[in-house]
């Protein structure tokens, strides 16, 4: 048997169903394979190997199994140091399989003697949990089987796996029958926490008179929404999300505040700088959820859930640390309190008060300063037509601020995804895909992204339509990088370099892609475009003439 066909084999019998990439002459064997195997596994075209990661990574979170990508030797392998940097840094398991030159060119590999050839293994050591080169036919079979592995235990992440052109198009004589485990799902173990450790956290609860729950993209991975309503309904206490944990409780719930952190609100900010305990849950407690370590303080009593022992106590040395799965750490500390409910001194009736007052103040449609329109006020039009099987996709930068504060999800579950991890732009629309893809194009796909952002990968649309991908695009065109201006402005006596751009009328842009599209400059105009867009086949874009200087960042 041809090496890629078993490759593509064992892809299969993991559970893998698709592979997003561009292909390269050395990766064709892999190809063969998997056209092998129509209908049970599918390739995905994309047109960039970045955005083939990307739309892998938004698959993964969407499916809760392993995304596989590939990209060719040299340039396609650099390509994917981007959206392998992402999902490491948001503990994504991604199978990022990247051909080489043969083996019997080693010595030709320098300066790209031969074709495309570079040291490349080394530049994925800092963006991935493991890279392997697989040298003999022989160690194909257990090779793989221990990418699986590696991605899917203790903290997901990528791993990288590279085949010489030579090694991938190799005849061997496999002795053994694939046996198939469903490796690609993910996560692969679970750990619960020590008995003492739980002990500790039930006293400090005990204790405390105002904790609260701030609660992370951890959550998701490990499918704990249940024990986080639990523990939050059992104590009567508040629960906050990073903006990876957003949706993991019904945000209409009285005991749900929003997002916290530079892109939240500032009433889940104000409900944590209350709080004298704090429990992370499967949140690593990073800079933009808590203002750069300043929110909660250092002083305040922390008990912090992850699966990772190196991200408890990183940031906040006064951790109580619960090492575990989170739905096992949540269910073990519920055994814990037995069933008893706490007794604490948090008013929900004015935070909600104030909630209603800050979301209506700024997403009020008559304000006299929304032309051009500011994205507050879109995001409350969108809000009034989100239904609770809308997936909203995010790219990175102010686009994912805006869909953190404003919009709100009724229904539990992995409803909003954004690029948290590494946060780079271009994240978007082959997100857009992957998730589309991951749901069968059976929901409807809302894709917000600004101009900047966007650019980085429209080309993607070609992959929409080709697919005919129900991903409504909704882009924030206000002609320049919002946020850098915005530093510019406030820190470089508004000195503005290079943050300007000539405009483009992507709605033009789209036409030319195959999309329906619009071009709208008020909200009347938005809504009757989501009103047209509710039920879409195929996709579209919305393009919104938007303020310059609107900003969904939110200061200590």
């Amino acid at each position: 048997m041809i090496v890629g066909d078993r490759l593509a084999q064992l892809l299969l019998e993991n559970g893998v169903d698709k592979v997003f990439g561009v292909p390269g002459g050395q990766t064709l064997p892999l190809y063969e394979g998997i056209s092998k195997f129509q209908g049970a596994i599918e390739h995905v075209l994309m047109r960039d190997e970045r955005s083939a990661g990307y739309a892998a990574d938004a698959y993964a979170r969407m499916t809760g199994k392993t995304g596989v990508c590939d990209g060719t030797v040299g340039p396609g392998a650099t390509n994917l140091l981007s959206p392998l940097a992402e999902a490491h840094c948001s503990s994504i398991p991604l199978i990022c399989i990247i051909s080489d030159v043969s083996r019997a060119w080693e010595h030709r590999r320098t300066r790209g003697n031969a074709s495309q050839a570079m040291d490349q293994m080394e530049m994925f050591k800092p963006v991935s949990k493991w890279q392997v080169r697989i040298t003999d036919p022989k160690s194909l079979d257990n090779i793989v089987d221990h990418a699986f592995r590696v991605a899917t235990s203790g903290k997901p992440g990528p791993v990288v796996v590279c085949i010489p052109e030579d090694v991938a198009a190799a005849d061997f004589e496999f002795r053994d029958p694939v046996t198939g485990r469903d490796g690609a799902a993910y996560p692969a173990t679970r750990s619960a926490p020590d008995p003492d450790s739980v002990s500790d956290a039930v006293a400090a609860l005990a204790k405390a008179m105002k904790p609260i729950l701030v609660v992370g993209g951890g959550a998701h991975i490990s499918g704990a929404s249940e024990q986080v309503l639990e523990l939050a309904e059992l104590l009567n206490i508040p629960v906050v999300t990073s903006i990876s944990g957003k949706g993991i409780i019904d945000e209409d719930h009285t005991n749900a505040y929003g997002v916290t952190g530079t892109f939240g609100s500032p009433v889940a900010r104000d409900m944590v700088k209350q709080a004298d305990l704090v429990v992370f849950i499967g949140c690593k407690a990073g800079q933009l959820t808590t203002y750069s370590y300043r929110c909660p303080n250092k002083k305040t009593q922390i008990i912090h859930l992850d699966c990772d022992p190196e991200e408890i106590g990183r940031n906040y040395a006064n951790s109580i640390a619960l090492v575990a799965d989170v739905l096992l750490g949540l269910t073990a500390l519920l055994n814990a309190l037995g069933g008893k409910s706490g007794s604490y001194s948090w008013d929900f009736e004015a935070p909600q008060a104030q909630y209603q007052a800050w979301y209506q103040e700024n997403t009020d449609p008559e304000q006299a300063d929304n032309e051009p329109v500011r994205p507050p006020t879109i995001m409350g039009v969108v809000n009034q037509v989100l239904s609770d099987d809308d997936v909203v996709v995010c790219d990175a930068s102010l686009a994912s601020g805006w869909a953190a504060s404003y919009l709100k999800f009724s229904k539990t579950g992995r409803r909003m995804m954004a690029p948290r991890g590494l946060a780079g732009l271009g994240w978007g629309s082959p997100a857009a895909v992957g998730a589309a893809l991951a749901t069968k194009s059976k929901q409807r796909i809302l894709h917000f992204a600004g101009d900047g952002g966007f650019s980085y990968s429209m080309q993607e649309m070609e992959v929409m339509a080709r697919y005919k991908l129900p991903v409504v695009t909704i882009i924030l065109n206000n002609d320049t990088l919002g946020w850098i201006k915005h530093v510019q402005r406030d820190r470089y006596d508004e000195n503005y370099i290079s943050t300007d751009f000539a405009h483009i009328d992507f709605s033009v842009v789209a036409k030319g892609f195959g999309l329906r599209s619009y071009r709208v400059t008020d909200l009347v105009g938005l809504r009757e475009c989501l009103g047209k867009e509710a039920n879409p086949e195929g996709p579209s874009l919305i393009e919104v003439i938007s303020d310059k200087w609107s900003s969904p960042v939110q200061e200590l």
